[in-house]
Protein backbone atom coordinates (compact mmCIF):
# COMPACT_ATOMS: atom_id res chain seq x y z
CA UNK A 1 0.00 0.00 0.00
CA UNK A 2 1.36 3.52 -1.11
CA UNK A 3 1.68 6.07 1.90
CA UNK A 4 0.11 9.40 1.31
CA UNK A 5 1.01 12.76 1.65
CA UNK A 6 -0.73 14.39 4.19
CA UNK A 7 1.15 17.68 4.38
CA UNK A 8 -1.87 19.01 2.41
CA UNK A 9 -4.21 17.00 2.93
CA UNK A 10 -7.56 16.94 1.64
CA UNK A 11 -10.62 17.72 3.25
CA UNK A 12 -11.78 14.45 3.87
CA UNK A 13 -8.63 13.41 5.59
CA UNK A 14 -9.10 16.84 7.86
CA UNK A 15 -12.22 15.88 8.60
CA UNK A 16 -11.18 12.41 9.66
CA UNK A 17 -8.31 13.65 11.76
CA UNK A 18 -10.85 15.65 13.47
CA UNK A 19 -12.83 12.72 13.99
CA UNK A 20 -9.82 11.03 16.00
CA UNK A 21 -9.10 13.66 17.96
CA UNK A 22 -12.75 14.09 19.34
CA UNK A 23 -12.48 10.39 19.91
CA UNK A 24 -9.63 10.86 21.85
CA UNK A 25 -11.08 13.45 23.87
CA UNK A 26 -14.06 11.46 24.67
CA UNK A 27 -11.70 9.37 26.31
CA UNK A 28 -10.12 11.46 28.26
CA UNK A 29 -13.97 12.88 29.38
CA UNK A 30 -14.72 9.25 29.58
CA UNK A 31 -11.94 8.43 32.17
CA UNK A 32 -12.84 11.97 33.99
CA UNK A 33 -16.20 11.17 34.31
CA UNK A 34 -14.94 7.85 35.58
CA UNK A 35 -13.11 9.03 38.44
CA UNK A 36 -15.91 11.29 39.31
CA UNK A 37 -18.51 9.01 40.33
CA UNK A 38 -19.80 7.96 43.73
CA UNK A 39 -20.83 4.47 44.82
CA UNK A 40 -24.12 4.37 43.14
CA UNK A 41 -23.74 1.51 41.26
CA UNK A 42 -25.86 2.81 38.05
CA UNK A 43 -23.47 5.59 38.13
CA UNK A 44 -20.08 2.91 37.79
CA UNK A 45 -21.97 1.14 35.25
CA UNK A 46 -23.02 4.14 32.97
CA UNK A 47 -19.56 5.65 33.32
CA UNK A 48 -18.04 2.10 32.40
CA UNK A 49 -20.11 2.01 29.45
CA UNK A 50 -18.99 5.28 28.13
CA UNK A 51 -15.20 4.58 28.25
CA UNK A 52 -15.84 0.94 26.85
CA UNK A 53 -17.55 2.85 24.30
CA UNK A 54 -14.90 5.75 23.68
CA UNK A 55 -11.80 3.43 23.76
CA UNK A 56 -13.60 0.63 21.03
CA UNK A 57 -14.37 3.68 18.95
CA UNK A 58 -10.96 5.36 19.06
CA UNK A 59 -9.63 2.08 18.53
CA UNK A 60 -11.30 1.26 15.56
CA UNK A 61 -10.69 4.79 14.17
CA UNK A 62 -6.81 4.31 14.68
CA UNK A 63 -6.88 1.07 13.11
CA UNK A 64 -8.84 2.08 9.96
CA UNK A 65 -6.12 5.34 9.55
CA UNK A 66 -3.52 2.79 9.65
CA UNK A 67 -5.09 0.47 7.03
CA UNK A 68 -5.52 3.77 4.82
CA UNK A 69 -1.74 3.98 5.40
CA UNK A 70 -1.94 7.26 7.37
CA UNK A 71 1.43 8.15 9.42
CA UNK A 72 1.22 11.08 11.49
CA UNK A 73 2.73 12.64 14.71
CA UNK A 74 0.67 14.67 16.86
CA UNK A 75 2.28 18.13 16.58
CA UNK A 76 1.45 17.77 12.69
CA UNK A 77 -2.19 16.43 13.51
CA UNK A 78 -2.75 19.14 15.81
CA UNK A 79 -1.50 22.06 13.32
CA UNK A 80 -3.58 20.26 10.59
CA UNK A 81 -6.65 20.55 13.09
CA UNK A 82 -5.98 24.25 14.11
CA UNK A 83 -6.06 25.15 10.04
Amino acid sequence: MMKKDFNSPTESVRLFLKEIEDARREMQFAEKAFQWVRNDPEEVDAALARLEAAKVRYNLLIKKAKDMGIKIDKITMFSLLLK
